[in-house]
């Protein structure tokens, strides 16, 4: 295995690193205090091709590894997961699926705009009754004349208040479970559906919303892949959103490193630099083995997933670790500066209350263990 990035990674890793500190930086406490998204970002990314970096060349995306995407999401991620989460979100996940699943005349019609920042997605699985299992979803679509009625709610659904088109997975048959499920990309302006906004602990700057969909006509051309392999669909853009929630995990991990690093050396208590102090030093020792280590794992899991290799198990291990080392990075970075890493003068209390959400979107820790566990064993123990 190469451990050295190639000078083209260098390079994005440089282009994104430089976007964050002047596009993202600077307008966090702003947007976080407005608890809204900066829709234009979306085109700013698009023009650098940061916004769809993996998806295909042919349909205006980056065609580049999960590597190299990695590398953008978690340098972007340094400044703020959610920021970027709110603006390239859509490419990670309704692309990828849209990408993988749609029809050659659907990826035509709708991949193009997505990748210049012209469009955007959301993607609606959760429900109040469905989130780790998904094949409880209860959501229903049933054909009539050539259209479908589409009744249920949704919810969590990242930036769904302003997204162009949702694809929302439903259920033709309960009694089918998974082998019943269909995705429909549903037009936000179609009649019956309603918007509730949500206020999370983090996340306040990526839109995310309740849906109900309430006798809604979906036209059948709008069905994306076959009827019964909705779900298969929607997990392929889940396996690409948890390198992306990976990646962001660690890039919020590192901000909270560096942060730490530069207040130790500038922080004076006792008549010296609390840099000197053996526990601070412990700390930030062992931060960043711990981060150095797993973005290793990350990446190895990227480059099977590149790879077309089985990668379930190592992904879902730098998912689990990643997200709550973000959470514990933040926390003992927090510590070392006192009452003021609780303040939004500093990055930290954002990183802090983002990396929670990070242990929960694309499958919970537990999810993981269990995920990991199954591969292990060959006993699934969620049935």
């Amino acid at each position: 295995m190469n451990f050295t990035f190639s000078e083209e990674q260098a390079m994005l890793r440089e282009m994104a690193r430089k976007f964050a500190d002047k596009e993202m930086r600077p307008r966090l406490e702003e947007l976080e205090r407005a608890g809204e998204p900066a829709p234009e970002l979306v085109s700013k990314m698009a023009d650098l091709g940061l916004l769809a970096a993996h998806l295909p060349k042919e349909y205006g995306g980056g065609g580049l590894d999960f590597v190299s995407a990695a590398i953008i999401w978690e340098e972007l991620s340094k400044a703020s997961w959610t920021m970027t989460l709110g603006s390239l979100g859509h490419a990670v996940l309704s692309g990828t699926i849209l990408a993988r699943a749609a029809s050659t005349e659907q990826k035509e019609k709708y991949l193009p705009p997505l990748c210049r920042g012209e469009l955007l997605f959301a993607t609606a699985t959760v429900e109040p009754d469905a989130g780790s299992d998904a094949t409880a979803i209860s959501a229903s679509a049933v054909l009539e004349d050539g259209r479908w009625r589409l009744n249920g709610t949704k919810n969590f659904v990242t930036g769904g208040g302003t997204a162009d088109h949702i694809l929302v997975l439903a259920q033709t048959d309960r009694k089918l479970r998974a082998k019943g499920m269909v995705l429909l990309l549903v037009d936000r302006d179609t009649p019956g559906i309603s918007i509730e906004k949500v206020r999370l602990v983090g996340g306040r700057t990526s839109d995310i919303v309740n849906l109900a969909f309430s006798d809604c006509l979906i036209p059948e051309e709008n069905t994306i892949g076959p009827v019964g392999r909705g779900l298969h669909a929607a997990f392929h853009g889940i396996d690409t959103a948890r390198v992306f929630i990976t990646a962001g995990a660690l890039g919020m991990a590192q901000d909270c490193l560096d942060s730490a690093l530069k207040y130790s050396r500038e922080r004076i208590q006792f008549g010296k630099e609390i840099g000197n102090f053996q526990l601070i030093q412990e700390t930030v020792a062992r931060l960043f083995a711990e981060i150095s280590s797993l973005r290793w794992q990350l990446y190895y899991a990227a480059d099977l997933k590149d790879r077309g290799q089985a990668h379930g198990k190592e992904l879902s291990a730098a998912k689990w670790l990643a997200s709550e080392l973000a959470v514990r990075a933040a926390n003992e970075a927090i510590r070392i500066h006192g009452a003021y890493g609780c303040s939004d003068e500093y990055p930290l209390e954002h990183h802090y209350r983002d990396a929670v959400l990070s242990t929960i979107l694309g499958g919970t820790s537990e999810m993981h263990k269990l995920m990991i566990g199954r591969e292990l064993t060959g006993f699934n123990a969620m049935t």
